[in-house]
């Protein structure tokens, strides 16, 4: 019988027929999302009654809307790194594999982190708006050489982030729970406090797993520990910030700028979007058309290879049957 997949991720496939390919030419009968947009609960539940594998993007999948899956349901493959939205408890107490994606959009998450710092530095989109608007306007701003970068997370993204900032002749400070000293040595980063980075650093940029131990952790006390005239850049989670915190010091002076791709309500409808020191974009570090294509490729041949019994790569795999805990942290 042919596995039947729903993929509730979108966009997908739109680049490129080949996950869709590789997909259909292994025996997978193929549903692409209805709505063309992140789903709710609701919708991705009256969609799951009938089928093997679902291919999910960053939609909310709690306990109760995984539960319309069962019996059938046998494998979440998750297009992406995040995993706060998705509730692996449950998959595990039901047998329902999980695996991701998480190298695929590291390095386009990591050029959005560059555009948005240089950008704000130099206040590019105020002077583009500016002309928009018929105004002649011109702006002096920050020349990142020779300025400190605060690195908040040192995973895949965050060492990519710090070696490139290097390169541009950014000195790079760095905060993580596992130091990495022979590469911090290689490339000339310091391993510092929490505090110590916010209080040094012209820019910070966040780059972290949500979890317990992250939410709210850019608390207000924290956030008013970042030096006047400073810079916050996060492309992570939104819940890993204070944003009325944030709001405040963005409009009091404390803070010269932020720049912000992720929000703790999403799509983001708050007041910093009327903040001409805010730098807006829609959660999309994901999407270059290679990073794209890599999410999901990836996604796809993890569902090929679980439902075939062949080896998944060490790094993509959440949790599979007969593993006593996942291989990752969780929320």
């Amino acid at each position: 019988m042919s596995l039947v997949t729903q993929v509730s991720s979108f966009p997908y496939g739109i680049s490129s027929n080949d996950p869709l390919d590789l997909l259909m030419k292994s025996g997978f009968t193929v549903r692409l999302s209805p709505h063309r947009r992140k789903h709710t609960p609701a919708e991705t539940a009256a969609l799951l009654g009938d089928i093997d594998v679902l291919l999910a993007g960053t939609e909310p999948l709690p306990a109760e809307v995984l539960a319309r899956g069962l019996p059938r349901l046998k494998h979440v493959a998750r297009v992406g790194v995040g995993l706060d939205g998705l509730d692996v408890a449950f998959c595990m107490a039901n047998g329902i594999a999980v695996t991701y994606t998480p190298d695929a959009p590291a390095r386009s998450v990591v050029e959005q982190v560059f555009a948005m710092l240089i950008a704000l530095g130099r206040r590019f989109i105020e002077a583009h708006e500016g002309m928009r608007h018929g105004k002649w306007q011109r702006f002096t701003g920050v020349l990142w050489q020779g300025k400190t970068l605060g690195v908040l997370g040192c995973g895949r993204i965050g060492k990519q982030v710090a070696v490139i900032a290097r390169a541009f002749g950014i000195n790079v400070l760095a905060h993580d729970l596992v130091e990495d000293h022979a590469w911090a040595r290689e490339h000339q980063i310091e391993y510092v406090g929490l505090d110590a980075l916010l209080e040094r650093s012209l820019a910070v940029t966040i780059h972290l797993p949500y979890t317990r131990a992250t939410k709210n952790l850019l608390s207000r006390q924290k956030l008013e520990r970042m030096r006047r005239g400073s810079y916050l850049l996060n492309t992570c989670r939104g819940e890993v910030l204070d944003e009325a915190a944030l709001y405040d010091l963005l409009t009091n002076g404390r803070l010269a700028g932020a720049a912000l791709d992720v929000y703790h309500q999403e799509p983001y409808q708050g007041p910093l979007r009327n903040l001409p020191n805010v730098f807006l974009t829609c959660h999309q570090g994901s999407c270059s058309f290679d990073g794209r294509h890599a999410m999901e490729m990836h996604s796809a041949e993890n569902a090929v290879a679980y439902s075939t019994g062949a080896p998944i790569s060490p790094e993509r795999i959440v949790w599979l049957p007969g593993m006593a805990a996942p291989a990752v942290e969780l929320y």
